[in-house]
């Protein structure tokens, strides 16, 4: 009965350092579905992952607050979603300690309607309702001429402050409900990767009334926990985003929607 036991406690203890190594192989990476997720899923990516002897398991989060939650607490290795001010935001506001390893691509912030049109008088234009996207909204409503001021200093979603001299009214509703308001015949300012998962790239680009300029336009980033952003994996992550395969398979995919512009934060 002992030599069982201690069998059974030998087998268990291997397969736990199985377990180990195998997690150690293994590169846990959250996003969001388009063009992130696309992104990391593809050949491109995959391929170099695994020729530097790892594997890449991609976790696809529906919502911005899940997955800085789930790079804090260890859950997953990294994350890609995210502009820096946002990722600046949920660690001021949060607590989180994470760090933007690597710079990959920006998606202009694109104002949308099914009816192309230049005057917005009397007209309302839904945007995002929260205070590091909302701010690019309201700039690149005011680069337009549809409001000529605008508040974020306490901000309130319900009640945004700004000036207009057509009467144009803006309201802020949650992303996930922005590209309906268009189906619907309204107008939207839609950040690009939530324009890519309603749409895909061919109808968000003829949706598209006017846009940041890729030099206004964030770049996304690859977040990691600030302990990690010299390990190996976040190494090997960067390193994917740089391939030459990986760039070209962004601008071969999304065209105008979503530009390259890698560099390494590191």
């Amino acid at each position: 009965m002992k030599k069982l036991l201690l069998f059974v406690v030998v087998l268990l203890c291997a397969l736990a350092l199985v377990g180990c190594k195998k997690d150690e192989k293994t590169i846990v990476v959250g996003a969001t579905p388009s063009p992130h997720a696309e992104i990391l899923n593809s050949e491109a990516f995959k391929n170099y992952v695994e020729s530097k002897g790892y594997k890449l398991e991609v976790k696809v989060y529906q919502d911005y607050v899940t997955p800085n939650k789930a790079l804090s607490d260890g859950g997953i290795d990294a994350n890609y979603f995210q502009h820096i001010p946002y990722l600046t935001e949920e660690c001021e506001t949060k607590g989180y300690k994470l760090s933007a390893a690597c710079e990959v691509h920006n998606e202009p912030l694109n104002l949308y309607g099914k009816t192309k049109t230049n005057d917005f008088s009397n007209k309302t234009i839904f945007i995002i309702n929260d205070v590091s996207n909302v701010e690019r909204a309201l700039k690149l409503l005011v680069a337009n001429g549809i409001i000529t001021t605008y508040s974020v200093e306490n901000f309130d979603a319900q009640n945004p402050v700004y000036t207009s001299a057509i009467n144009a009214k803006i309201q802020c509703i949650d992303a996930g409900l922005l590209h309906a308001k268009v189906d619907e015949g309204e107008y939207a300012v839609i950040p690009g990767n939530y324009a890519l998962t309603a749409w895909n790239a061919t109808k968000a680009s003829e949706y598209k009334i006017f846009g940041e300029s890729t030099e206004v336009a964030y770049p996304n980033v690859l977040a990691v926990r600030s302990e990690d952003i010299d390990s190996e994996k976040v190494k090997i992550l960067c390193e994917a985003f740089a391939s030459k395969e990986v760039k070209e398979f962004i601008e071969n995919t999304y065209g105008p929607t979503v530009n390259y512009c890698y560099k390494d934060l590191k």
